[in-house]
Formats: C-alpha cells, structure tokens, sequence
C-alpha cells in the first residue's frame, strides 16, 4: 500500500510539472500571438498606405491617346 501511494504522488508530480510546463508554453505563445497580431495589423495598415499612394499616382499618369 505504501509503495502505491508512494508511485501516485509521484505521478501527481509529473502531472503538476506537465501542467506549470503547459501552462509557461501557453503564456509565451500567448505573448507571441499578441505581437504577431501588432505586426499584422501594422502592415496591413502599410498595405493601405501603399494602395492609396499607388491610385493616387496612377490617377496623376497622363492618359494614352491612342
């Protein structure tokens, strides 16, 4: 009986240990998605910037006179 309580505190251990790692992982994917999230919406921000810019230019072209 001993060594029965003795092999389940030890897996509840690792099943703690499992679980902070998860955790810890989770947080830094977390951190990492919120950057990735920033830097997506910067460039799309940038994608805008430059399509407007490229239409007023186009706009500004002298027509083809064919």
């Amino acid at each position: 009986m001993e060594a029965q309580l003795i092999a389940l505190e030890k897996k509840i251990k690792q099943l703690i240990g499992l679980i902070e790692s998860a955790q810890e992982k989770n947080k830094n994917l977390e951190t990492r998605l919120a950057s990735a999230e920033g830097l997506l919406t910067k460039l799309q921000s940038n994608m805008q910037e430059a399509s407007l810019r490229l239409e007023k230019m186009i706009r500004q072209l002298p027509e083809d006179k064919l």
